[in-house]
């Protein structure tokens, strides 16, 4: 006989052993795994038995960890003692997701916007429901800016946000224009997206000519002629 039992079950008076096991587990698997392990499922695989109407006098007196089954499914040993101290043995699989922190968006955010903390809230999640490329590490987030505009509520997602040392295509730069014995200021638009460090092509607004030049900060870019 096998009893499986979910996290979120309520047992009856006649269940209080597997009470207790779930309870031990659970403080178990947040010392030895991690305090954001939370139990999805538990199974009893060996000594259901002895787990009947008969058993709330059962007491637990050692439990401990056995291996693993699986992804995220550890195996326990678990000893009780009976009120005439005889020991009976159970074996249970517990299957566990761990929590994580993601963010979301606290208003609405237009396209282009650096993203602030003020802009964004923390939730705990579990890892195996998380959207794809959710960001976990707020250091990921603060100073980006924003590809697509978000509503409010929205996970932050990695291809949401960009590096703020990015600049893109259209956007007004200030040119520095430096020759062997002169150096000319001028303004431009740029031609395609950049990050800092690159070439990128500049429409020179003095001459209305396209110029070559290097990226060197988010709004200027260094020609050499």
């Amino acid at each position: 006989m096998v009893i499986l039992l979910t996290a979120v079950n309520s047992y009856s008076n006649t269940d209080t052993t597997l009470d207790r096991i779930q309870a031990a587990v659970k403080e178990n698997l947040a010392k030895s795994i991690s305090d954001r392990a939370v139990l999805e499922e538990l199974k009893v695989v060996r000594g259901a038995e002895y787990l009947g109407p008969g058993a709330a006098d059962l007491m637990i007196s050692n439990l401990y960890m056995d291996g693993y089954s699986g992804r995220n499914r550890v195996v326990y040993s678990v000893y009780l003692r009976d009120s005439k101290l005889r020991t009976i043995n159970v074996v249970v699989e517990a299957s566990y997701d761990l929590l994580t922190d993601v963010y979301v968006t606290a208003r609405p955010l237009a396209r282009g916007e650096v993203i602030s903390r003020a802009d964004y809230y923390s939730v705990r999640q579990k890892l195996s429901r998380l959207p794809v490329g959710a960001i976990t590490d707020k250091k990921n987030i603060d100073g980006k800016t924003l590809k697509a505009t978000l509503t409010d509520g929205v996970v932050l997602r990695s291809q949401y946000l960009q590096s703020a040392m990015t600049a893109r295509r259209g956007k007004k730069v200030n040119l520095v224009i430096e020759g062997n014995t002169i150096v000319i200021s001028a303004k431009g638009t740029l031609r395609n997206d950049a990050t800092v460090g690159e070439p990128v092509n500049v429409l020179c607004d003095l001459t209305k000519k396209e110029v070559q030049g290097v990226l060197v900060a988010p709004n200027l870019v260094k020609v050499k002629i």
